[in-house]
């Protein structure tokens, strides 16, 4: 049985963090191939999808986008200092992480046997604390705890060409999803020093 749950909490124990997409990809892909059949960057009807897993032991299959944003930090390991790069921008990684999601019911749809999972992992807590300030730009993208998910999201009027370069279109969630955090990590006591990720299930479950 696939459980998202289970194999994060198995990979946080060998790998508390990644200090990129690529890394922590290719982690988790070497750890599925232990139980599952995995295909990596599968175009799937004009959708790449980054990790597509096949169950020997079901008919179920599963259809994985990953995301990776990091907050600056630096963290001491086996006598060495790793530096992690403070990504900033979270209203466009919120705006990417929900096009996944959007792209997921498009590969899930009218599909008994796939289920498609969207998971972002980070140690920034503006992703996942609800926002300070109403009507932020990106007011409709926030994806913090208990956000109830669905409908048409689009940028508020205010926001700047710069901001919405390449991501203008607004993103249709078709289905309902309550979001909920989950701990992966703590690296340090240092501020940012708490992995988090969120797992946003799609379709057959």
């Amino acid at each position: 049985m696939f459980s998202i749950k289970q194999e994060m909490k198995k990979l946080a124990q060998k790998h508390p963090f990644f200090s990129s997409k690529e890394a922590f990809k290719n982690s988790f892909k070497h750890q599925l191939q232990e139980k599952f059949r995995v295909i990596e960057n599968k175009d799937f009807h004009g959708c790449v999808v980054d990790l597509w897993v096949e169950d020997p032991n079901s008919e179920q299959q599963h259809a994985i986008y990953l995301m990776n944003k990091l907050a600056g930090l630096t963290i001491k390991q086996e006598n060495q200092f790793i530096e992690l790069k403070h990504h900033g921008a979270e209203d466009c990684g919120r705006y990417d992480f929900l096009k996944q999601v959007e792209k997921l019911e498009k590969i899930t749809i009218g599909r008994y046997n796939i289920n498609g999972i969207a998971i972002l992992l980070t140690n920034d807590h503006l992703y996942w604390n609800p926002p300070t300030k109403s009507h932020t730009v990106d007011s409709y993208f926030r994806i913090h705890e208990n956000r109830v998910l669905t409908g048409e999201l689009k940028w508020l009027e205010h926001a700047s060409a710069g901001t919405i370069k390449d991501r203008e279109n607004p993103i249709v969630i078709k289905g309902t999803y309550k979001l909920q955090w989950q701990h992966y990590s703590t690296v340090s006591n240092e501020k940012h020093g708490e992995f988090c990720y969120l797992a946003v299930h799609v379709g057959v479950d």
